[in-house]
């Protein structure tokens, strides 16, 4: 990414960063939020910072591990499947909040502009997919992983889609002609 295209890039993170936790603000609290690069040892942080919140939060156990799962599926998905510049950095985002009705997750990376139909395939084929297909899915994937090539999606979204009973929204918003962000929210609320 050439420098002008990675100040864009930077400079509409950020706002969306800053849009995010503004309206997060209006109805709920931030519980913990992470923005930079990704890596396997901010992963284990911040799931120990959220594991840490949780033990002392009046969540149920079910929401706990349901939170704490999805927010390891996520930030695997920003890992394996965000843009990285040469040097191994990038840019993206992550939040937890909560408010009267749940906790919200939301996530936003670069991606290349390029793989976005493709990924936009993948998302709508899984979100239009009965929720008691989405296991079957899962099985043959694990058992068959050239099953990617028919646009299933990946085993990320598909476990992130399905663990969020479908309170999955998503977004892409290309920044560049070169550049895209993708935008997750995702809503888990007290009562399921």
């Amino acid at each position: 990414m050439d420098p002008i295209h990675r100040h864009i890039c930077e400079v509409i993170i950020l706002s969306d960063y800053d849009i995010v936790k503004k309206d997060i603000h209006k109805n709920g609290e931030i519980v913990c939020q992470y923005i930079g690069t990704f890596t396997q040892n901010i992963l284990i942080s911040f799931v120990s910072l959220l594991e840490n919140y949780m033990n002392k939060s009046i969540a149920s156990h079910v929401i706990q591990k349901r939170l704490t799962y999805l927010v390891v599926e996520t930030i695997q998905n920003i890992i394996h499947h965000s843009y990285k510049h040469p040097d191994n950095s990038q840019l993206a985002y992550i939040i937890i909040s909560k408010n009267k009705s749940g906790y919200t997750i939301n996530t936003s990376n670069a991606i290349e502009t390029i793989s976005a139909p493709n990924l936009i395939d993948k998302v709508e084929y899984l979100l239009k997919t009965k929720k008691n297909r989405l296991p079957e899915i899962f099985r043959k994937k694990i058992a068959n992983p050239e099953i990617n090539d028919n646009g299933l999606g990946n085993l990320g979204l598909l476990t992130i889609i399905s663990k969020s009973d479908k309170n999955f929204n998503y977004k892409i918003s290309t920044m560049t002609s070169k550049y895209s962000l993708f935008h997750i929210e995702i809503k888990l609320n007290y009562k399921q």
